[in-house]
């Protein structure tokens, strides 16, 4: 299982501005994501590789924004 855990941007208060900025974060974070999963060579990889790389990718966004 996959799993790329983004903050919740409907849980984000503040002014409208900030709240849009917290979507459009979270949709650019999960975007990022599924490129790199999709350029990934799939047909080259086992399972247990395949798994590492998409775990590699999670955590590579996360440190971007932070």
């Amino acid at each position: 299982m996959l799993y790329w855990g983004v903050p919740d941007p409907a849980a984000v208060e503040g002014s409208e501005e900030h709240r849009r900025q917290a979507f459009r974060d979270a949709c650019r974070q999960l975007e990022a994501r599924i490129k790199l999963f999709t350029a990934l060579p799939i047909d080259k990889l086992d399972r247990l590789a395949l798994k590492r790389r998409a775990d590699q990718i999670g955590r590579s966004i996360e440190h971007e924004k932070t």
